[in-house]
C-alpha cells in the first residue's frame, strides 16, 4: 500500500506547489500532532500531511537501505585488508624460516663429504628433506626476482571467501533501490541494471558470456584481479560493483531520486519550463541578485573576503585580538592561539546562584507550556 500512495504524492505535491523542506514539515505534523488532534483539523488538509508522511517516509527508508550498503561495503572492503595484512605477515614470517633451510641446501653443493661423483638425483632428495620442493622454488623465485606479496591480490582472495554474506546483504539492497547517474549512459549504472536482470531471472552470473557482461566501468588497475583469461571471476566482479557504487554514492556521482540525503542537486531545482519565467520568479521571491552577472558577484565576493583576511591579520598583528598570541623570533613574528588556563571559570558566576533541578522536571514544564501555547493551523 505504502507505494501506490508514494506514486499518488509524487505526482500530486509538485502541482500542489508544496517543497520538499515543506513535504518534510509537513510530515513531521503527523508525528507531532495525535490522531485526535488531526481529525480536528480540515479533513484536505489531513490527506495533504499524510501523502507528505508517506513521501518523506519512504525516502528515509531508502536512506537506510543505501546507509546499511555504504556500511556493509566498507565493511567488507576493511576485513578484506586486514586479513590482506594478515596474510602478507605470515608469508613473510614463513619466508624468513625457510630462508634458513634454504641456506642448508645452499652448503649442499660445498659440503666435501659429498663425494663429486654422486648421482644429483641423491643430491636433490638431501634438499628436499631439508626443505619441500615447492616451497625451494618460492624461495628461489623470491631471491632471483626480489618480488613483494601482492596485498590487493590477497584482499581480493579474501572476498571471494566473504561471497556469501555480501550477497545475502547487499544483493536485497540492490534489487530494492533504484539508482542514477548524471550521464545517461553511465557503465556502473548498465552493470547495475545488468546484475539486477539476472538476479531477478535467477540465473548464475557465471552462465552468461563475457560479451554480455559490462565491462566499461571495471578500472584498468582492477581488470587484473576482477578478470581470468578475459573471463569475469564472478564473485569479485559483483562485489566490485558494490565498491564502485559505494563510492560514487559518497562522491556524488550515484543518486537515487527515492531519497532525502542521496538525491541529485538538480532534483532540488526548479525544472527549465519553470525557469522560462525566471524574471516573475525572481520578482515574487525578492532575489534581486540573481539579476547580477554571476562574474560581477564573483569579484565582489572575492573582494569581499580579501577585504576580511586584511582585516583579520591587521588585529593579530596589532595585538586587538586577545585570543592570538604574537612571540618575535629573529626577524619573524609567530602567532599561536591562546588557550584558557585551567583556573579559568567554564560557567559564569550567575549560574552559581541558580537551584540545580533535574532535566526530567525540566522536559515536563515544558512540555506543560507547549500544551498550554499549542500552534493552531
Amino acid at each position: 500500500m505504502p507505494y501506490p500512495l508514494y506514486q499518488l504524492a509524487q505526482i500530486l505535491l509538485p502541482k500542489l506547489g508544496v517543497s520538499n523542506e515543506s513535504v518534510k514539515y509537513y510530515a513531521s505534523l503527523v508525528g507531532y500532532y495525535s490522531v485526535f488532534r488531526l481529525k480536528r483539523l480540515n479533513e484536505w488538509i489531513v490527506y495533504v500531511y499524510l501523502l507528505c508522511f508517506v513521501y518523506h517516509r519512504y525516502q528515509k527508508v531508502h536512506d537506510n537501505l543505501i546507509n546499511t550498503l555504504i556500511y556493509n561495503v566498507k565493511r567488507y572492503s576493511e576485513e578484506a585488508k586486514g586479513a590482506a595484512k594478515e596474510r602478507v605477515y605470515e608469508c613473510h614470517i614463513e619466508i624468513n624460516q625457510n630462508l634458513n633451510k634454504a641456506g642448508q641446501v645452499l652448503k649442499l653443493f660445498t659440503d666435501d663429504s659429498i663425494a663429486t661423483n654422486t648421482p644429483f638425483q641423491n643430491v636433490q632428495t638431501k634438499a628436499f628433506a631439508i626443505l619441500e620442493r615447492q616451497k625451494l622454488v618460492d624461495i628461489a623465485d623470491q631471491i632471483a626476482t626480489k618480488t613483494k606479496f601482492d596485498e590487493t591480490a590477497f584482499q581480493w582472495e579474501h572476498i571471494e571467501k566473504l561471497s556469501r554474506q555480501f550477497k545475502r546483504h547487499l544483493r536485497p539492497i540492490l534489487l530494492t533501490v533504484d539508482f542514477a547517474a548524471p550521464l545517461a549512459n553511465d557503465p556502473l549504472i548498465e552493470a547495475i541494471n545488468f546484475l539486477k536482470m539476472a538476479f531477478l531471472k535467477g540465473r548464475p552470473l557465471g552462465q552468461y558470456s563475457s560479451d554480455s557482461v559490462p565491462k566499461g566501468f571495471v578500472p584498468n588497475g582492477s581488470k587484473r584481479y576482477v578478470y581470468e583469461q578475459n573471463n569475469p571471476l564472478v564473485d569479485r566482479y559483483e562485489f566490485l560493483v558494490y565498491r564502485l557504487l559505494r563510492n560514487g554514492l559518497e562522491a556524488g556521482n550515484i543518486f537515487c531520486r527515492d531519497s532525502v540525503r542521496f538525491r541529485s542537486f538538480e532534483d532540488d531545482l526548479i525544472d527549465d519550463q519553470q525557469w522560462q519565467h525566471k524574471e516573475k520568479l525572481i520578482a515574487d521571491t525578492g532575489l534581486s541578485i540573481l539579476n547580477r552577472p554571476i562574474q560581477e558577484q564573483l569579484a565582489d565576493l572575492e573582494q569581499r573576503l580579501e577585504d576580511r583576511i586584511t582585516e583579520v591579520n591587521r588585529r593579530i598583528i596589532s595585538g586587538d585580538n586577545k585570543h592570538f598570541k604574537i612571540t618575535k623570533r629573529g626577524g619573524h613574528n609567530r602567532w599561536t592561539l591562546q588557550y584558557p588556563r585551567d583556573s579559568d571559570p567554564v560557567n559564569h558566576s550567575f549560574f552559581d546562584a541558580l537551584k540545580q533541578i533535574e532535566i526530567g522536571n525540566i522536559l515536563h514544564f515544558v512540555n506543560q507550556q507547549s500544551e498550554a501555547t499549542e500552534y493552531r493551523l
